[in-house]
């Protein structure tokens, strides 16, 4: 497969805390691989200038495509990802004006009487690209730094998909050469017996990858297995998806058993 690596960057004390899910880096690692991207880690960090300076240059160490950026834009004190960047980049930290445009004209305020904190919420570093919010108030950032380019997101997943969307997927999507497509079949075995066929169909079909997901086995119903391709478009991700299953049914039949549903 063609190396596009992606790494995803979640911060907030209330994800690692265990209070919410980081429902974010979920989407985000399904939408980068479905344009062709292949995320290599997701880290969480807590709301922490320092530690959110140290993840972020380990990251850009590692020297990834892109760098995918979630939380920290908010207006309170524990919102330091805008700090934190500044800090990183040695860029100051300026005020988006588009941004505070956006806003007045949302709330019908003029500008010089906005609350401070849309203020806080429409900072940014200088250098840096901005995307305006579509749902919300703290823009997109992009920054590029040697070899990676960093993408910086509030962190409101509705607002994280809707600036990934609109602004972030065409980005990704114009650099990469690959796409990719999932499937899901459940077959009357389990794990076990299957990762054998796993392996098998995997060295036959090179752009394919399957993962037996035992924790949603039920003793009589299956188990299903998840299937990504990858090709050089949806249309070739789709024939190689359907030549996997099709591989995958034959090594199954031959045990004597059979895929029992496929979507």
């Amino acid at each position: 497969m063609d190396a596009f690596n992606i790494e995803i960057v979640s911060i907030g004390n209330e994800l690692c805390y265990g209070k919410v899910a980081d429902t974010n880096a979920f989407w985000l690692a399904d939408r980068v691989t479905s344009i062709g991207g292949m995320v290599s880690r997701i880290t969480c960090v807590r709301d922490d200038e320092e530690e959110i300076c140290k993840v972020l240059g380990e990251s850009l160490n590692r020297k990834p495509r892109f760098v995918l950026v979630t939380g920290g834009l908010g207006p309170t004190k524990d919102d330091l990802t805008i700090d934190a960047l500044s800090r990183l980049t040695h860029s100051k930290i300026v005020t988006d004006e588009v941004t505070l445009e956006k806003v007045s004209e949302r709330k019908g305020i003029p500008i010089e009487k906005l609350p401070q904190h849309f203020f806080r919420m429409a900072r940014t570093v200088s250098d840096a690209e901005t995307f305006v919010n579509p749902l919300g108030i703290s823009p997109g950032i992009v920054f590029r730094m040697g070899e990676s380019t960093l993408v910086v997101m509030p962190g409101p997943p509705k607002e994280v998909q809707a600036i990934f969307e609109k602004y972030v997927a065409g980005i990704i999507g114009k650099e990469t050469s690959r796409r990719s497509c999932s499937r899901r079949v459940v077959v009357d075995m389990v794990e076990s017996e299957v990762s054998p066929l796993i392996e098998e169909v995997e060295k036959e079909l090179v752009d394919v990858y399957l993962k037996p997901l035992a924790s949603e086995y039920v003793p009589g119903a299956g188990l299903p297995v998840e299937l990504v391709a990858f090709g050089e478009d949806e249309e070739a991700c789709s024939r190689l998806a359907e030549e996997a299953i099709l591989c995958l049914k034959r090594l199954v039949e031959t045990k004597g058993r059979e895929i029992v549903k496929s979507t």
